[in-house]
């Protein structure tokens, strides 16, 4: 039987590489004779020449989002569109061997449900802060996850689309989606691979902000500690705490001969986080639930319903349910050209 794959390329003001994109991706497509593909682009909001660019070539499907949503976001529309086993990502800027896509293909039939392109070459900054983060943040991941991830949040991986389904929840809107769907498979015990690809400087402006990424990567490794494994978080911060504390308390009866009330803060403190880690870890323990797989949507009220508004170019919606279709709020629409056309 053929494999099925989406292939999903977020696009925000990408007029400059997105026709090179999505042209190089159905060269791939039509030399991979093993499996199906569709193409899917999520027009993000572009305001240039993108809607254009997009509505122009033939044999994909555009979804359009009104206004600019985010990065996960848009990955998230094509997900929730797409029924095929496998699900390759890519960014539409050129910065990824798009070539590769068969490498992926070959290394997925080994039973993995994620390979993930390591990126190396031109394309990743050598500047010492922006490689002190990515260390701080794998060591995160590592103190987390007890792998150390050979890069975090590439943009080019291929997945299994189940993945996807039981993570869905947890899933962000914005750039971190990467990375929590690849803390959250490694957490889970998920057989992920990664393999080195050659990362290319991008077409067109960048919209990563670094510092005001880092710290929501910080935020985002420590909530999803919190949720997975709650005592990994609070352990170590009431030990610090408590230590702290007793140093303080040890100062303070060499000095002053008494026990101060910033030691005895520090010390409740710890005992407070302590507390509140084995609670959250009861919590997580008892009632974590995972949730259904979403279903692709197929008719325009089902968009809607989910804060969409539909136009199926090859199944074209009936008067009485295109009405009721238009009191519900705009979250995007579909576009598709036919192959033959």
């Amino acid at each position: 039987m053929q494999a099925s794959c989406a292939i999903i390329i977020p696009v925000y003001n990408e007029a400059g590489a997105i026709q090179d994109t999505v042209t190089r991706i159905q060269k791939i497509c039509a030399q991979v004779q093993d499996h199906a593909f569709e193409i899917i682009c999520i027009n993000d909001g572009s305001n240039d020449d993108s809607a254009n660019i997009l509505a122009a070539i033939k044999g994909i499907t555009v979804l359009t989002h009104d206004v600019n949503r985010g990065y996960g976001a848009a990955l998230r529309t094509g997900l929730d569109y797409c029924t095929h086993e496998w699900v390759f990502i890519t960014d539409a800027d050129g910065t990824y061997p798009l070539e590769d896509l068969v490498h992926l293909l070959d290394c997925a039939k080994g039973g993995v449900d994620m390979v993930v392109g390591s990126r190396q070459g031109a394309g990743i900054s050598r500047s010492p802060l922006h490689q002190l983060a990515r260390w701080i943040l794998r060591k995160m991941v590592h103190g987390l996850t007890g792998v150390m991830v050979a890069d975090l949040n590439s943009g080019m991986r291929l997945f299994r689309k189940a993945l996807y389904s039981e993570f869905r929840h947890l899933l962000p809107l914005g750039f971190s989606f990467t990375t929590t769907l690849t803390v959250a498979s490694l957490y889970s015990g998920r057989r992920v691979r990664y393999i080195p690809i050659n990362y290319q400087r991008r077409i067109g402006h960048s919209n990563i902000k670094p510092v005001q990424n880092f710290f929501g990567f910080v935020i985002l490794i420590v909530r999803l500690a919190s949720y997975f494994d709650p005592l990994r978080f609070f352990l170590p911060a009431a030990f610090g705490l408590f230590m702290l504390g007793v140093l303080r308390a040890i100062r303070d009866a060499i000095v002053v001969n008494h026990f101060g009330t910033l030691a005895a803060i520090l010390l409740l403190t710890a005992f407070q986080v302590f507390v509140l880690g084995v609670i959250a870890d009861v919590i997580v323990r008892r009632f974590l639930v995972v949730p259904s797989t979403p279903q692709r949507p197929d008719t325009a009220i089902e968009l809607v319903e989910a804060g969409a508004e539909a136009t199926r170019l090859p199944q074209p919606v009936p008067p009485a349910i295109e009405a009721q279709a238009t009191n519900f709020p705009t979250g995007y629409r579909r576009e598709a050209t036919p192959p033959g056309e």
